[in-house]
């Protein structure tokens, strides 16, 4: 069985999906636990700012018994005793590589046709066989999954024009200060959110930048490709005293900046609009800071209205989209049930081997041919030649492998094990 437990924006706002948020370390740390359990065959973690999923396989568990055990890790692991089921999100079987075909190729984002998914999964992917917790169902849906989000963008070209989350930031920021290249920025964070936001801003005209990182060499790095001057970071007062703009996307699973740090830089500052422009999950900028007078703050979830404006473009290509996806689904559909013809098949090449065998020695008793070259390879022969008219009579009367009902008597019928 296949199945998925998630959370995403669409089913929970932000401060709830805070809770559950991971980086890196935790994923590592969460991914002991769940390897801990052997029901669990394979298991891949997705954690973005705008979801949270859990997809695995097991051949021991029923459903229910693979969903409470993972909510209930999961709570523990984050010290959650709130009920979190009203905005979970369960798929098993088809329904579960559907929806990751759809997170994939983009269609499931808050940025319709977005390609930073693709990355995202792609990580997540990794990180799974990197931990050990992959098994070759797993493997093939993701593969799968990444194929199908390539052939999507390649063939309905959904993400050209697509903009992402950071790029609706910066157009809220617009919207504020139409001179927005005249405005000095401060950009807190250096990975890949990061980075598209630097993008972003040198393509509008700004040139009065400022970066800030924990690690002080990424943004070293970054400043000297698009022409910025680093902060250091325990010098953050500094710089949001000195910008009207403060963007901050970092993996933080804390507040950076709060409602004392910028009432001192208010201080200090002219009468012009403050703006903070938050892509984190969970939130580095207190939500209180955005009680201060003339003080914006906006989150990923309150920047919905630029990008449903963008989404409205691209909304037509859903159907060629899902159309690719329902084609995908149906192929790996086809492949995941004929795993189930493989254990019988070999069984049963095996089962014919064995009756061939010990009827070949007894006839060779018999007839005193110790030694007949010819009755072993014509023992071989028989047994393959039945195996192959077999398997292809199987493969049409059991819809190749889907019909679970005549699988299972082909093992009784056959006498067979299924260790």
């Amino acid at each position: 069985m296949i199945g998925l437990l998630g959370i995403d924006y669409k089913t929970a706002p932000i401060n709830i999906r805070e809770k559950i948020s991971f980086n890196s370390e935790q994923i590592a740390g969460f991914a002991k636990i769940l390897k801990a359990d052997n029901n669990f065959t394979g298991i891949v973690t997705l954690f973005t700012c705008n979801r949270s999923e859990m997809y695995f396989s097991t051949d021991e568990q029923d459903e229910t018994a693979a969903y409470e055990f993972l909510l209930k890790a999961l709570l523990q692991f984050k010290g959650i005793k709130e009920d979190l089921t009203p905005f979970l999100y369960y798929r098993t079987g088809e329904e579960t590589y559907k929806h990751l075909f759809r997170v994939v190729s983009g269609l499931e984002s808050m940025v319709l046709g977005e390609a930073q998914i693709t990355f995202q999964v792609k990580e997540a992917y990794q990180i799974s066989i990197s931990l050990g917790l992959n098994d070759p169902v797993l493997s093939r849906m993701f593969e799968k999954a990444l194929e199908t989000g390539k052939k999507v963008r390649t063939q309905t070209k959904i993400n050209n024009g697509a903009f992402s989350v950071s790029y609706a930031g910066i157009e809220k920021c617009s919207e504020i200060f139409p001179d927005l290249k005249d405005h000095s920025i401060l950009l807190i964070g250096t990975g890949k959110t990061g980075e598209l936001t630097l993008q972003y801003l040198v393509k509008k005209g700004c040139d009065k930048i400022y970066l800030a990182n924990r690690t002080r060499q990424k943004a070293v790095a970054l400043s000297k490709k698009y022409n910025a001057e680093v902060i250091s970071f325990e010098r953050l007062e500094e710089g949001i005293a000195k910008c009207n703009i403060i963007i901050v996307a970092t993996a933080s699973q804390k507040n950076i900046i709060n409602k004392k740090l910028v009432e001192k830089a208010l201080k200090t500052r002219n009468s012009l609009p403050y703006v903070f422009i938050d892509y984190s999950v969970p939130r580095n900028v207190d939500p209180s800071v955005g009680e201060l007078e003339n003080v914006f703050v906006f989150n990923v979830d309150l920047l919905k209205g630029v990008i449903n404006r963008n989404n409205h473009k691209r909304e037509k290509l859903l159907t060629s989209a899902e159309k690719i996806i329902l084609e995908s689904a149906a192929e790996f559909t086809d492949w995941f049930d004929a795993r189930n013809l493989k254990p019988v098949i070999n069984q049963i090449r095996n089962h014919f081997s064995k009756i061939n065998k010990t009827e070949l020695a007894g006839f060779k008793k018999i007839n005193k041919a110790e030694e007949n070259v010819l009755l072993d390879l014509y023992g071989r022969h028989i047994t393959e030649k039945y195996t192959r008219l077999l398997t292809k009579n199987l493969k049409d009367v059991t819809r190749n492998g889907c019909s679970k009902e005549y699988v299972e008597m082909l093992y009784k019928l056959f006498d067979l094990s299924r260790k």
